[in-house]
C-alpha cells in the first residue's frame, strides 16, 4: 500500500474536520485536541495534533500558532485571529 497524495484527506481527518466545524457552529471557537480526543475516541495527543496540522497544511484549517482553540475551517473569516 502506497502513500497518499499530498492533496487527499483520509476518513479519520474528514471526522477531524466535521469535529472543528460543528464545533465553531455550535459553540463559536475552536475545539482544544483534548475535545477532539474525547469525540474521535483517538487516546494519542499526537495523532490528533498530526491530524490538525494536516488540515491546515492542505488548506482546509488555518490556525495561529501558540494559541489554544484557534483552529477553524479555513473558509471562516474572522479578523482578529489571523
Amino acid at each position: 500500500m502506497g502513500r497518499r497524495k499530498e492533496t487527499e484527506v483520509t476518513p479519520a481527518q474528514k471526522e477531524v474536520f466535521l469535529i472543528i466545524d460543528e464545533f465553531w457552529k455550535r459553540y463559536g471557537f475552536g475545539p482544544s485536541v483534548e475535545d477532539i480526543m474525547r469525540l474521535t475516541g483517538d487516546r494519542s495527543r499526537a495523532t490528533v495534533h498530526g491530524k490538525m496540522k494536516r488540515l491546515v497544511r492542505l488548506g482546509m484549517c488555518k490556525h495561529v500558532p501558540r494559541l489554544p482553540r484557534s483552529i477553524r475551517p479555513a473558509y471562516l473569516k474572522i479578523r482578529n485571529i489571523e
